[in-house]
């Protein structure tokens, strides 16, 4: 997993996602990817809005306005709607997870990694 999310270089050989090589096209594959870890890596400070705007940055967007619908879009997709401007630690571990999977899904990531996505969740939401 690390591997493929270029969170590790590959000590030998290669691998391919969407047609490009972790070892040299690391850039490209990022443009596509998203990743939900099985640990958290929410900051306790920030709000869930504040997550989303910030992924959204290290994703690409530029334009502010998409960026702002898609933060809204993925808060509403996971049903964190009134959850928008609540910093993280207040959040139960499941919807904590509903955010790493928001975040994950910014941009309409076309490769998605997701890493017991639903661990902590009630089993309502796991549907």
């Amino acid at each position: 997993m690390s591997m493929l999310t270029g969170m590790t270089r590959p000590s030998s050989g290669n691998a391919w996602v969407r047609g490009h090589s972790v070892v040299t096209d690391m850039r490209k594959i990022r443009r596509s990817l998203g990743y939900c870890p099985q640990h958290s890596v929410l900051y306790p400070d920030l709000t869930v809005k504040e997550h989303l705007t910030f992924y959204g940055r290290l994703k690409g967007f530029t334009n502010a306005s998409e960026l702002a619908a898609e933060v809204i879009k993925k808060i509403n997709e996971v049903g964190l709607a009134d959850k928008t401007n609540v910093r993280s630690h207040a959040l139960s571990g499941g919807m904590q997870r509903k955010l790493s999977l928001a975040i994950a899904f910014l941009g309409d990531s076309t490769v998605v990694f997701l890493d017991e996505p639903t661990a902590g969740m009630d089993p309502y939401s796991r549907r």
